[in-house]
């Protein structure tokens, strides 16, 4: 990772914050019920697909079990993504420098300053506070705060900063002093 940092810097930038998320319950207050909902409709249709499968074994259809297995697994596809991101999110590096925002995980995500024309830091049920940047960000439901900043950036027709995420960074109050002091409006 810290290849990747000092790769993502340009010359003469200064890191003036570092910080990782800080420490959370995968299944908190805020994520439950949208776990609870992606694993419910995950396993009724997995259901529904094994009831269509002993259906035809019984009138012995034709089965490519293939199929079958996959569109199974599909099914949970959307609770292990959930489960993924919150693994991902423990291991992200949260960076201010002098010119923009960073986000370190396996890749590097970056948001520069003069891009960022809307932000704020919000706070979840379990009293989590993230960073949202950008007009869609700021819209999102606090249980979607996790799936934006695992998703990353996304800027679209032309340099402004539609969703930038930092989920629940570690010490929230020094992170928006910086900000403060270089974006050109306050938090």
């Amino acid at each position: 990772m810290e290849d990747s940092l000092q790769v993502s810097l340009e010359p003469g930038e200064q890191i003036l914050w570092q910080g990782g998320t800080e420490a959370f319950e995968t299944l908190d207050n805020t994520h439950k019920k949208s776990f609870a909902v992606k694993a419910i409709i995950g396993s009724l249709v997995a259901i529904l697909i094994s009831a269509v499968y002993v259906f035809a074994v019984i009138n012995t259809a034709p089965i490519n079990y293939f199929v079958f297995l996959v569109v199974f697994i599909l099914c949970g596809i959307p609770a292990f993504n959930f489960l993924g991101d919150a693994h991902k999110l423990r291991k992200t590096v949260y960076l201010a420098t002098d010119r923009r925002l960073i986000v370190l995980r396996d890749s590097v995500h970056d948001m520069k300053y003069a891009c960022i024309h809307e932000a704020a830091f919000r706070m979840d049920r379990d009293g989590h506070v993230s960073l949202l940047c950008g007009d869609e960000a700021m819209k999102l439901k606090p249980e979607k705060w996790r799936e934006a900043a695992v998703v990353g950036q996304r800027v679209t027709e032309g340099p402004d900063c539609h969703r930038f995420v930092f989920y629940a960074p570690s010490d929230p109050e020094a992170l928006k002093d910086i900000l403060n002091a270089h974006l050109s409006f306050s938090l």
